[in-house]
């Protein structure tokens, strides 16, 4: 059994928190916050991504690659790549990003970027739960362009999830929800309308 005593805590919601693993500083877990009640978002992750292995996904260049479960001292522990800059540093939210720094992320980079994080789930039908500005970080690397990594929220919650084995399906729940996402980020200022046209655009021909 794992422990997580001594391990960096990198992020914590209402269900669950977040360690860097102690045994790779380049991966973390993700447990329940309140051990004795579980988490059903990590049971309902965990479906998920197991069936992602199954249907033979190999491609983690917009979310992070997951590596399994472990028994830890807080629960079950769902294993995935750590998101980190080139300095070291966990990458950051989209929306401390544009809080704290804009001047970083380029509105030509930003609807370059929400594009192909788009093509990428559509392709291979992954459907965000819950997509907002919290769950996706902004990568700087030295020698490469910002990137946007979808790090939480990927499941279908769904009572009987049609979507997660019908490509069809799958691809007009993304489409729906990415519309919803797009017009949560002209709300919040960090896409301005006519950003939003112009994925719109792109992205459905509209």
């Amino acid at each position: 059994m794992l422990e997580l005593e001594n391990a960096r805590v990198i992020g914590m919601g209402n269900d669950r928190r977040v360690y860097q693993d102690p045994n790779d500083p380049h991966r973390c877990i993700k447990v329940p916050r309140y051990p004795d009640k579980g988490s059903r978002q990590n049971e309902r992750e965990q479906r998920y991504f197991e069936g992602l292995v199954r249907r033979g996904m190999r491609d983690w260049s917009y979310v992070p690659a997951y590596h399994g479960s472990v028994a830890t001292a807080e629960g079950l522990g769902l294993v995935f790549d750590l998101i980190l800059d080139s300095d070291g540093s966990t990458s950051r939210r989209l929306r401390e990003v544009h809080l704290e720094t804009p001047e970083r992320l380029s509105a030509e980079v930003l609807v370059s970027e929400l594009a192909n994080l788009y093509r990428y789930l559509e392709k291979r039908w992954l459907i965000p739960s819950d997509l907002n500005d919290r769950n996706i970080v902004v990568q700087f690397s030295d020698d490469q362009p910002p990137r946007l990594w979808l790090i939480d929220g990927i499941s279908n919650p769904d009572f009987i999830p049609l979507a997660t084995s019908v490509a069809w399906l799958a691809r007009r729940k993304v489409a729906r929800r990415y519309r919803h996402f797009l017009k949560k980020l002209v709300k919040g200022g960090q896409l301005s309308p006519e950003e939003y046209q112009a994925l719109e655009a792109s992205l459905w021909g509209e």
